[in-house]
């Protein structure tokens, strides 16, 4: 059983970083558990809680962190060096925390009533979802897929279907039900990404949020004056989906890191540490790791700061982080697979690092607007005159 510690003690932006280096060895030993279980064992989500890094995303007057938001990036990006699927999960928890804030102050102060600690999932790819007007809310119904993280979660954050356009809502455990036998995946299989339903639950209007919440979603209601934090100055659209990203970085961190030990170590492959080809792959593995994490410093910061001189963000701005997550995602992609192309016949079994890192990075990119070919139109159009908005961000299913 998962429990929670309603403390929030003071704390840099250091020492967060040095909790979530001093997890990794444990999660790099259990890093095949959560394949196994097709989800994150308890012991590690009681890990992260009792680490209290969780509570980044979580607005300040909630018990949160007071710390610039590319840290939860940073930390999911040490999760991701040794473990792709708690990266991810941990990732998805973070940033639903300050999608809450998003949220009118009646919804957060539900979500929070219990403390910081509460775990949240969402549901954003629906097989079916409708959400019926009716006095006070709405009657939602709805079949969701890719829930990750849902096992422990007590709250859902799902996009719905409705006769004014797409919503957010926000749902409480006991009015969704998880599919249980959905997950079986080739990569990221330890993030329990199952299937959600809603049956005719009443959502009051006060939890819900127009818009779907993507890339480009903007909201009716600013929380800038609710939550004094940088993270809040700007629309959602601006800081979202970096969450995916992130894990995705520390998992190219991983391969690189993989690889320099096995070269380095005792082995017979040590003697490739001599070939001056592999000098050069690994260092260009290294650079593009290097080159995606600057993208994801420069852009949200770029865009905070935006915020603070009280600048609109513009199509254009939306588009350029698009392109920016999309490119980041393809040079981690690019990064592990060079790693593990020349890894050798071993990297083949079920049983090594390699192999899991190419499976779960692939899984990462395979989200709406990742995929580069996707991502990038967005910003080429912008430049041309045209609706940024305008295009299909996703890849054929």
């Amino acid at each position: 059983m998962v429990t929670t510690n309603a403390s929030t003690p003071r704390v840099d932006r250091d020492a967060l970083l040095d909790r979530a280096r001093r997890l990794a060895p444990t999660l790099r030993e259990r890093a095949f558990e959560p394949e196994r279980l097709r989800r994150l064992p308890e012991e590690t989500v009681q890990d992260i809680l009792d680490s209290n890094l969780n509570r980044i995303g979580v607005p300040t007057r909630f018990g949160g962190f007071d710390v610039d938001f590319s840290l939860l990036h940073d930390v999911a990006f040490e999760f991701g060096r040794v473990c792709g699927a708690t990266a991810w999960c941990y990732s998805l928890w973070g940033v639903h925390n300050w999608w809450a804030g998003y949220y009118p102050p009646e919804a957060q102060e539900e979500l929070y009533a219990g403390g910081p600690d509460v775990i949240t999932s969402s549901a954003l790819f629906s097989l079916t979802s409708t959400a019926e007007p009716v006095p006070g809310g709405y009657r939602v119904s709805g079949h969701w897929q890719f829930s990750s993280g849902c096992d422990y979660a007590a709250w859902l954050f799902a996009a719905i279907s409705s006769a004014d356009g797409p919503i957010g809502a926000m749902i409480p455990r006991a009015d969704f039900e998880i599919v249980q036998d959905t997950w079986y995946v080739s990569g990221l299989q330890g993030t329990g990404s199952k299937d959600i339903v809603v049956k005719d639950a009443f959502v009051p209007t006060h939890r819900t949020l127009p818009g779907r919440g993507n890339m480009f979603a903007t909201n009716t209601w600013s929380p800038r004056d609710y939550h004094a934090q940088r993270r809040y100055g700007v629309p959602m659209g601006a800081l979202i989906a970096w969450d995916l990203v992130a894990p995705a970085i520390g998992l190219a961190q991983g391969a690189v890191d993989e690889t320099v030990a096995r070269l380095t170590g005792s082995s017979g492959r040590a003697r490739s540490a001599e070939s001056p080809m592999v000098h050069a792959k690994i260092a260009e593995s290294a650079a593009e790791v290097d080159a995606a994490r600057a993208l994801l410093h420069a852009d949200i910061e770029d865009a905070q700061a935006k915020g603070e001189r009280g600048e609109a963000i513009t199509s254009l701005d939306l588009a350029r982080y698009a392109r920016d997550k999309a490119y980041a995602m393809k040079l981690a992609v690019s990064a592990v697979n060079r790693m593990f192309d020349m890894a050798g016949g071993h990297a083949l079994f079920t049983t090594d690092p390699l192999q899991r890192i190419h499976r779960d990075v692939q899984a990462c990119m395979h989200r709406d607007g990742l995929v580069f070919d996707f991502g990038a139109q967005p910003y080429g159009r912008a430049l041309l005159g045209l609706d940024p908005t305008g295009v299909v961000l996703r890849a054929p299913q």
